[in-house]
This record gives structure tokens, sequence and C-alpha cells, in this order.
């Protein structure tokens, strides 16, 4: 958990390098076939190693950048770690607030999942009490605001209602992992609203 709070605070002095440019999806690049791109526990070489990405590993979501920009925050299997973003490729040129890129959003009590199909229009929810339904969304036609940056969408389909996906520093509640995404559900037969966190990809 402390490793959690220390990211936090990181993230929130970078919040000026974070821009509106994350998170973003990376892979290694520059990294030997024997060796490892490691992940520490701040940004900087001198810190703890708390994990490694693989030389051709993919689907590296960083969360956002440290004050000077060499180091971006990354998710280890339990927390949040810091590597060298001249290490790190950007894999796309576009950025998830476009809505061309597949989110998946979850959260707890109860716990839920929602994958967003983007850039199609077709989106499934899933939890304990209902097993799954698939849904469609107004994507690619979804609402925005720039800052702060939110994309807003709504649902049609076995339930109706809408969700509101922000730019900010997010937390499961069960790990010390850290999210770039946060998300609001509101079904227009419930009073009580969902809350969570997104990640790009599956």
């Amino acid at each position: 958990m402390i490793r959690l709070f220390t990211g936090l605070i990181a993230l929130f002095l970078a919040t000026a390098a974070m821009a509106r440019d994350f998170p973003a999806l990376f892979r290694v690049t520059g990294v030997a076939a024997n060796d490892v791109l490691n992940i520490r526990a701040e940004p900087s070489a001198q810190t703890p190693i708390v994990g490694h990405f693989t030389p051709n590993q993919t689907g590296i979501e960083v969360v956002g950048l440290s004050e000077d920009r060499r180091w971006g925050l990354v998710r280890t299997d339990e927390g949040v770690g810091w590597s060298a973003m001249r290490f790190l490729t950007q894999e796309r040129a576009d950025s998830w607030q476009d809505g061309q890129q597949h989110l998946t959003c979850a959260g707890t009590e109860p716990f839920w999942r929602l994958d967003l199909f983007l850039p199609t229009n077709r989106a499934e929810f899933h939890d304990i009490n209902t097993g799954g339904f698939e849904m469609r969304t107004n994507a690619p036609d979804m609402g925005r605001t720039r800052f702060p940056v939110t994309l807003a969408m709504t649902f049609a389909g076995a339930r109706q209602g809408f969700a509101a996906i922000r730019q900010g520093v997010c937390s499961d509640g069960m790990s010390d992992r850290v999210y770039g995404l946060e998300v609001q559900v509101y079904w227009l037969d419930d009073t009580e609203g969902l809350s969570g966190c997104c990640y790009l990809g599956h």
C-alpha cells in the first residue's frame, strides 16, 4: 500500500506532464533479447526492482509520466511501478479519448465488468447477479468534454443507461494497482450507479 500512495503522489506531481496523452499503450523497444526492462519502485534507477517486462512485451499501459518525463507509471501484477520511457514506444497514434480503442471497465461491491468494443457500438456487461448481457452504445458518436477530458455514452438493448469515462487516477480498492481512467455507470431503472476504473484493451 505504501508503494501505491507513493505512486499516486508522484503521479499528482506529474499532472502537467500527463496532459491529455495518457493512459496509452506502449511496447518494449531497445532491450536485448536476453535482458528485461525493469519496473522500479520509484522513478529512479537507484530504487528497488518490483517487476519487469520481457524484451518483446506489448500492451503495456502507461498511466502517466514522472515530472521529468523520463519514467512512466505502469502496473505490476499486484501494484504499480516505474519504467524508463526510453525503452518504451507508443503502439498507437490515436488516444483513448478518440473513442477508437477497446476499453475494459470494472468495479467492486458488487463486482462488475463492462467491455466497450470501441470503435464499434457493441458493449458487454457482467456481474454476479445477472451473469452478463450485451448492449449497444452510441459509439462512435459519443459526447465529449475537453477540459477535463470525458467520454459520455448511452446504452440500449438489455438495459438502458449511460456511462461517463474521464481521465483521473483511479484505484480498484482491492490492490495497489493504479488506473488512468475512472468511470461512472448509471442504469435507467436504478437509482444507484456504479463507480470503477478503466484500462485500455481486454
